[in-house]
Parts: structure tokens; C-alpha cells; sequence
């Protein structure tokens, strides 16, 4: 297998929209999931491609979103869809995208993230039901809804319903400039 894991490219879109099409059927924007990925920008720096000489195999996407509740609001990633193109199944592509993806939020010091899908797959990355949590995706069904806690903590006292959230850019690292000279003291007088 010659797959790599690389950075999603604005001119992947048409091959990811294909995959995740074959993937989950062409009615998949109508779930629930899809709601809170409208109108909202993916987190680029989270969106990643498996790459196989080129050709799209597999993508993941994270969003941003937020918990509404008691103590307030409380920022987290929507994780998906994650999808690989039938003919490379079972060969650990998604595991690849899995954890390459959990690996960077991690690093990009995101603190929760939240996907709708089975405990019986997303289980060995660490998930567990977010119900027990308080936490709730209105119009899902509570046993899809799965949670990670990528920092110790994050999931203290974090309860109430998943809403969608306009992401902030991160901030840009500067090229530096050279420093300014501090201006001349003059003295006038003696």
C-alpha cells in the first residue's frame, strides 16, 4: 500500500464529494450531521486526504461547533464525514485518516470532538456515548452521538446541545520584520 495522508487541496473537492457519495449514498446531506456542517467553513488545517499515486482513497473533515449549556458554551470539532472509496476497504485507510486527524487536533489544541456513528467502530480510537455526558445532538438519535476527550478535563462539567459555530481563522504566524530603531533622545538646552 502506498497510501499518504496529506492536507485536502480545494481541487479535491469534486473526487471527495464523489467518495463520499459512494460512500454514504447521494442522499447524505439530508442527515442530521449535515446540518451543522451549512454554511460553515471546515477546518482546513483538519481536513485531510488519503492519497494512493494520486488518486483520492480516502478524507476526512472536521467542523466547528459548540455545546450550549450548563456552565455556558463550551467550543469542540464535529468530526465527518470520513469515508474511503469502496475498492480500498479493509485495508486501514480510515484508521490511517482516524488517527493522522485525532493527531493534529490534538497538537492544534483542540480539546473535545463529537461524531455520529458507531460505538462499535469509533470504540478503538477512543470514543465513548456522549449521552452519559448531557451531551445531545437534537433531531440524532443519543446512541450515535459518540465523544472524545483529546485534554485531560475538557469534558468536565460540558453539558447541553450541540449547535453549529462560525469558525476564527487561526491566527497567522508573521514573517518578522526588522526592528524599528528607537528614536534619538535629543536634549536641547544644557
Amino acid at each position: 500500500m502506498t497510501v499518504t495522508i496529506d492536507f485536502e487541496q480545494p481541487e479535491d473537492a469534486p473526487a471527495i464529494e464523489a467518495l463520499l457519495d459512494q460512500a454514504f449514498g447521494p442522499d447524505r446531506q439530508r442527515k442530521q450531521s449535515y446540518r451543522y456542517r451549512a454554511d460553515v467553513v471546515p477546518i482546513a488545517e483538519l481536513c485531510l486526504v488519503a492519497r494512493d499515486r494520486g488518486r483520492i482513497v480516502g478524507s476526512v473533515r472536521f467542523w466547528p461547533i459548540v455545546v450550549v449549556g450548563e456552565p455556558g458554551i463550551k467550543p469542540a470539532l464535529l468530526l465527518g464525514p470520513i469515508g474511503v472509496v469502496a475498492d480500498r476497504r479493509s485495508e486501514g485507510v480510515g484508521e490511517m485518516l482516524m488517527q493522522a486527524s485525532l493527531h493534529r487536533a490534538e497538537e492544534l489544541r483542540f480539546g473535545i470532538v463529537l461524531l455520529v456513528g458507531d460505538l462499535s467502530y469509533y470504540g478503538r480510537f477512543g470514543f465513548h456515548a456522549a449521552a452519559p455526558y448531557g451531551i445531545r445532538m437534537p433531531g440524532e438519535r443519543p446512541e450515535r452521538l459518540q465523544v472524545l476527550e483529546l485534554e485531560a478535563g475538557a469534558l468536565a462539567n460540558v453539558s447541553g446541545d450541540l449547535w453549529p459555530a462560525q469558525r476564527r481563522p487561526l491566527a497567522r504566524k508573521r514573517k518578522p520584520r526588522a526592528p524599528v530603531a528607537a528614536p534619538k533622545t535629543r536634549r536641547y538646552g544644557t
